[in-house]
């Protein structure tokens, strides 16, 4: 169904998933300011390699 004019569209939380290039090891947390896929981030915790944003993506808010 396409939102008409106006329509409210509800809240979203953005997502950002980071992945270790090395083991796999896969992370999600909340979107900073200044992510973008292929970044290149901190160390992985398992393995010590590096890591980067693999995705991002965001989730619908529904009240409880």
């Amino acid at each position: 169904m396409i939102p008409s004019v106006g329509e409210k569209k509800g809240k979203h939380i953005v997502y950002t998933v980071e992945q270790c290039i090395k083991c796999g090891e896969k992370t999600k947390r909340v979107f900073k300011l200044g992510d973008y896929v292929f970044k290149e981030i901190e160390k992985c915790q398992k393995c010590h390699d590096k890591k980067n944003i693999s995705m991002i993506f965001s989730e619908k808010i529904t009240p409880a």
